[in-house]
């Protein structure tokens, strides 16, 4: 049975979230414990549980430390019944030779299992290989596929492509099918941000009459779309919509106040609480978009899908990670969220079994 919650746990229960592959700024949703480089979750009861390594390729958004809480908390609870008796994470800062080097490490520290969110499509190939030559299975996360196969390679994938052109769709279809858009891209280079402006190409396909009038880079945070747009939308007459890949939405909402904007373009939302919580309560009435995002509890389905591989069961090597979109008619749900938190989507194990291994 799939439950639902925001990454602050938030006490009221969602019938539908996620969040996506970037995210706006935030303070860090980290345990106390733990710190925004290195983690650990360590079994003292059963030191003979297997010992896991994450490598996410980047720290400095709410999506990335919401999926890093989400991994600690389910390793937490899978070392409570001797599981896992070590959960390391370490951020790369979106640098491949950085996170080369704590795969490395990973494998001559022997450990069981090696989870990575890759900042590379390709540079990391060589050193996933070395894992896999010594026998330690890697699963890709969030921002992949890479592009190698090994039978003790998986990947836990997101269809970008479908989550960007879903919400292009939409937006072209809420502004009549003819106008004025902006894209805000992600980072240049990464897997999420290439696969996201294909599917925003494929669905401009069908709307001649949609024109892209500003490309922007955010790098998925609030900070620099709202720079940036305040630099271009002057220069601009008319905008009609915007798309976005995550962590930026709100952001777009401030910056079109602040230039001037009386109707607030139809702006596809990431699933932040800054934007449910804007759109819920504070959006013109009759304010009709989506929201749609990548989920980060892939954090904790990672972990169940680690002990599940290295339990033998039948995993497949490539997996597929279910988006969740906010429509008009349920956003009043998510009223009360706070501005950082990210809407996520949680499952039974029993269900990451039969609906995601299973790769369906």
């Amino acid at each position: 049975m799939k439950k639902l919650l925001a990454t602050l746990l938030c006490a009221t229960t969602m019938t539908l979230s996620v969040a996506a592959c970037g995210s706006a700024e935030s303070s860090s949703t980290q345990k106390d414990e733990g710190t925004a480089s290195t983690q650990s979750a360590e079994n003292s009861q059963n030191t003979d549980g297997f010992k896991i390594g994450f490598t996410d390729n980047y720290n400095g958004n709410s999506y990335h430390q919401a999926m890093e809480k989400y991994m600690t908390e389910a390793a937490d609870k899978l070392k409570a019944d001797g599981q896992i008796g070590e959960l390391t994470i370490v951020e790369a800062n979106q640098d491949a030779a950085t996170q080369i080097s704590q795969i490395e490490d990973f494998i001559m520290q022997e450990y069981d299992l090696i989870v990575v969110d890759p900042c590379s499509t390709s540079s990391l190939n060589s050193a996933v290989q070395e894992a896999c030559d010594a026998g330690i299975p890697v699963l890709i996360i969030n921002d992949g596929p890479i592009d190698l196969e090994n039978d003790l390679l998986y990947q836990l994938n997101f269809d970008f492509v479908d989550l960007a052109e879903t919400l292009t769709r939409n937006v072209c279809e809420k502004i009549g099918g003819s106008g004025s858009i902006i894209e805000l891209r992600g980072t240049a280079g990464t897997t999420c941000d290439t696969e996201m402006h294909q599917g925003v190409l494929n669905a401009l396909a069908d709307y001649p009459d949609v024109e892209v009038v500003a490309e922007i880079y955010t790098d998925w945070t609030g900070s620099k779309a709202q720079s940036e747009l305040n630099s271009v939308l002057p220069t601009l007459s008319q905008v009609d919509g915007l798309v976005t890949q995550g962590g930026d939405a709100y952001a777009a909402v401030q910056a079109f106040v602040s230039a001037g904007y009386e109707d607030i373009p139809v702006i596809a939302g990431d699933n932040r609480g800054s934007f449910l919580k804007w759109w819920a309560n504070e959006a013109p009435e009759g304010y009709d978009t989506i929201s749609g995002a990548c989920n980060p509890w892939d954090g904790a389905i990672a972990m169940y899908i680690a002990v599940d591989i290295l339990n033998g069961e039948n995993v497949a090597n490539v997996m597929n990670c279910p988006f969740g979109y906010v429509k008009a008619d349920n956003v009043s749900e998510y009223a009360d969220m706070a501005d950082d938190d990210v809407a996520a989507t949680t499952y039974e194990w029993d269900v990451i079994k039969s609906d995601i291994e299973s790769g369906k």
